[in-house]
C-alpha cells in the first residue's frame, strides 16, 4: 500500500491520488483537475479539497440513480391499498427527471396483475398518467 506522506509536497500527493480515478465521467473530471494542477492553475492545496470536490460534484448522481432504481422496482403488492402505492410512487417520481412517458410507464409496470389485466380487458386504455391513477383507484377494490 502506498503511503501518502512519501511525496515531496501536497501537489504530488493530489496528482498521484487523481491518477487512480478511472471510469465514466469521474475520470474526465480527474483528468481536468490533473491538467489544472500541472498548469499551476489549480487552487487545491490539500488532498481533502479535491476529495470534497468529488463528493460535491457526484453525490447527486448517486442519489438520483438510487431513486430511479427504487421507482422502477416499486410494485403494488397484494393487500396494498392504492393510496399507499400512489403515495410512495409520488414521493419517488418527484425526485427523478423522468419525462411523462417514463413516469407513466413506471407507474403501469408497478401495478398488480389483477388491476393490470382488468384495465387491458377494457375497450380503451387510459390516456395519460392521471387517467391511469383514476382507473387504478376505481379498480383497487379488486386487488
Amino acid at each position: 500500500m502506498m503511503q501518502l506522506n512519501m511525496f515531496v509536497d501536497e501537489r504530488m500527493t493530489i496528482l498521484s491520488s487523481l491518477s487512480f480515478v478511472h471510469g465514466g465521467i469521474v475520470q474526465v473530471w480527474a483528468e481536468n483537475e490533473t491538467n489544472m494542477i500541472l498548469s499551476h492553475s489549480s487552487t487545491y492545496s490539500t488532498l481533502a479539497q479535491p476529495l470534497a470536490g468529488i463528493k460535491r460534484t457526484f453525490r447527486g448522481l448517486d442519489q438520483e440513480k438510487m431513486v430511479h432504481t427504487q421507482l422502477l422496482a416499486l410494485k403494488m403488492r397484494t393487500g396494498t391499498i392504492a393510496a399507499k402505492y400512489m403515495a410512495k410512487y409520488e414521493m419517488l417520481s418527484g425526485r427523478t427527471r423522468f419525462n411523462e412517458v417514463a413516469l407513466e410507464d413506471a407507474f403501469i409496470r408497478g401495478l398488480p396483475q389483477p388491476i393490470y389485466s382488468k384495465v387491458y380487458s377494457q375497450t380503451s386504455l387510459p390516456l395519460g398518467l392521471d387517467n391511469w391513477k383514476t382507473v387504478m383507484c376505481n379498480l383497487d377494490h379488486l386487488h
